[in-house]
Order: structure tokens, then C-alpha cells, then sequence
């Protein structure tokens, strides 16, 4: 698994993952958050669990989840942690 947290200006943070560990990364959201929503744009996608929203990107097959408030960055670290990185 290649699971890491990418600490952006801001104070938000971005859970980097492989395309091969998306599975892995949606069943912790789901297990620890509930039920993801998504939204799809051209470039990204809005998506919510666990009360707060986040966008996700995948460009050059490089997924990311980005948190958009200090409670969704403390929610992805959870994440990360849950899935060992």
C-alpha cells in the first residue's frame, strides 16, 4: 500500500494513494465515516462522509483526497493511520 499525508499551505492536508489502494481507502472512509457521496466535475470530485466535504482529484492516475477544514484534515491523518501509513 502507498498511502500518505501531504501537509498543503493552508493548514489542509491531502491523502495521497495509489489507484490500486482506492478500494482499501473507501472500505476505512466506510468503516469509520459511513457512506461516501460523490459528485463528479470535469477535473475533480466533490464527495462527503462523515459531515464534512472534500474534493478528490485524479490526474495521471494519482487519486487524492483533499480536506477543505481542519476537521476533514484530522478525518483523512485518521484514515491514513487506519490504513497503516
Amino acid at each position: 500500500m502507498a498511502i500518505s499525508i501531504l501537509n498543503l499551505s493552508g493548514g489542509g492536508v491531502s491523502l495521497e494513494f495509489s489507484s490500486s489502494d482506492a478500494k482499501a481507502v473507501r472500505e476505512a472512509i466506510r468503516q469509520r465515516y459511513g457512506l461516501m457521496r460523490r459528485r463528479w466535475f470535469v477535473m475533480s470530485a466533490d464527495v462527503t462522509f462523515g459531515g464534512e466535504r472534500f474534493v478528490f482529484q485524479n490526474e495521471w492516475n494519482d487519486p487524492c483526497l483533499i480536506s477543505r477544514s481542519a476537521t476533514g484534515a484530522e478525518m483523512l491523518e485518521r484514515i491514513a493511520s487506519d490504513l497503516g501509513a
